[in-house]
């Protein structure tokens, strides 16, 4: 173990080697920017130059990080009305999944901040101003995570106990990397804040994959960890003042944006559906969609990038598939999609940036069988589809607002051709239904086929879909 703790202090050390030698090639790099597309000198060769905004006034809620966290709540009191969508989407995919790595992932941003410093690295505290804000931090955020635990008592989406809202893990990832954020990421480089919120962001997803939390359980206890972590520190600002503070931060400083809009982005969405409701009928309607996405700008307004989606869809079929006959629960379709192509970025102003792209990939769906019932409760037909990849193609909008250096929240809408093939087999019936059965169904009973067949009939139908995806992501933008 003393070995293992040596070595690991010791990649620390050579990482931060490496983050400093890289931030001097950075500095060269932005020399050259400013000399070319004269842009304006910064104040300081370590930083992108800044906005000519007004500075906020220095109050709790003023921080930018208080704000995001207060969003993050918000948001999963709103998403709490997509739980029970994305709990069937993990269990379409991943049923079986239960790794227990997130147990000790959610402490790896604290890892970093206590590795960083007992190498010698600076950040924004002395040992005990970080030891007290660290300690006022968890307490406030194991308080709050365990009073509404227990005192609503929502049952865990595995069914094993009635403590699932917030999520502790989430809650403990975010508290550690906003930590890691206000000691390193304000003062030494924001490549640790995006580090640290990425490690909580993984915790956090590997929760729901779990199947131990609900999408709102996480996206709340990410809200409640930054919350708790900022009013920790500012508690300990107002006892302490400025006594123990190493290097000042920049979390007051003006926005600072580059000209190269390059980003990596997490997005969730609701899928909408274009449809001819002449020609076609939904057996179930779409849902909620994930995705994660990224770009490099190799000019300030062009850049290529990909785009990884999953996405729960409305199961069309031609008119006439169900006549006389419903749907024994409907399930929607789900499909993965994998794209890339061409970006393009236009400001409208010094925060706000117009984006779209067009790409192209592959899409597969995931295996789907509904069930069409008869008046009479017998099985008469079956629509399934397969998981045979097709060509998809996306078209979209964005509208970034740039929060932080490097943090932008993008609204976008995406237009997308998704191929939805289906074999339909026909069942004939092989027995009449029993008088009981067509007395209990309200029905009269059936009368006994002219022949009886073992086998249906089975044909292939060539569709697509034309889905409008609406969602909100976060950025990490690489200027």
């Amino acid at each position: 173990m003393k070995k293992l703790t040596t070595i690991i202090i010791a990649l620390l050390c050579v990482g931060q080697v490496w983050a400093l030698e890289g931030e001097e090639w950075s500095r060269r790099a932005l020399e050259r920017t400013v000399g070319t597309y004269g842009v304006g000198e910064p104040s300081s060769l370590t930083t992108l130059p800044a906005l000519p905004t007004p500075e906020r006034p220095h109050t709790f809620w003023g921080l930018r990080t208080v704000q995001m966290g207060a969003g993050l709540v918000g948001a999963g009191v709103v998403l709490s009305a997509a739980d029970l969508q994305t709990r069937e989407l993990r269990t379409d995919y991943l049923p079986s999944f239960r790794y227990h790595y997130d147990d000790y992932l959610q402490f790896s941003p604290l890892a970093l901040t206590y590795g960083l410093k007992l190498c010698g690295v600076e950040g924004r505290s002395s040992w005990e101003r970080l030891a007290l804000s660290n300690g006022l931090s968890a307490g406030l955020m194991l308080s709050t995570v365990y009073a509404v635990k227990y005192g609503l008592g929502r049952l865990r989406p595995d069914g094993s106990t009635y403590n699932s809202f917030p999520s502790g893990h989430t809650a403990m990832a975010f508290t550690a990397a906003t930590i890691l954020h206000k000691e390193y990421g304000t003062t030494l480089s924001p490549w640790w804040s995006v580090a640290g919120y990425s490690l909580a962001t993984v915790t956090g997803i590997s929760r729901s994959l779990n199947n131990r939390h609900w999408l709102s359980d996480i996206v709340v206890g990410a809200g409640v960890g930054i919350l708790s972590t900022e009013l920790g520190y500012w508690i300990t600002d107002k006892i302490l003042g400025s006594r123990g503070i190493i290097l000042p931060s920049d979390e007051w400083e003006p926005v600072r944006i580059g000209r190269n809009p390059s980003f990596v982005g997490v997005g969730i969405a609701h899928n909408a559906l274009l449809y001819d409701a002449d020609r076609y009928e939904r057996l179930a309607p779409s849902s909620i969609g994930f995705s994660v996405e990224g770009a490099w700008f190799f000019t300030p307004s062009v850049g290529v990038g990909g785009l990884l989606k999953v996405g729960r869809y409305a199961d069309l079929v031609e008119r006439g598939v169900v006549e006389g006959a419903s749907v024994s629960e409907p399930k929607p379709l789900n499909s993965t999609s994998v794209m890339g192509g061409i970006y393009y970025n236009h400001p409208l102003g010094e925060r706000l940036h117009l984006g779209a792209k067009a790409l192209v990939g592959t899409s597969r769906n995931h295996y789907l069988k509904n069930s069409l019932i008869d008046d009479y409760g017998r099985e008469v037909a079956t629509i399934e589809h397969d998981n045979t990849e097709h060509l998809t193609a996306t078209v979209g909008l964005s509208l970034r607002y740039v929060v932080a250096d490097n943090l932008g929240l993008r609204l976008y809408a995406d237009y997308n051709y998704i191929r939805t093939d289906y074999i339909l087999t026909r069942i004939p019936p092989i027995e009449a239904c029993p008088e009981g059965v067509a007395a209990a169904n309200g029905v009269a009973a059936a009368p006994a086929p002219a022949s009886a067949h073992s086998g249906g009939l089975s044909t292939r139908h060539s569709g697509y879909q034309r889905p409008l995806t609406f969602g909100i992501a976060i950025d990490a933008l690489l200027w």
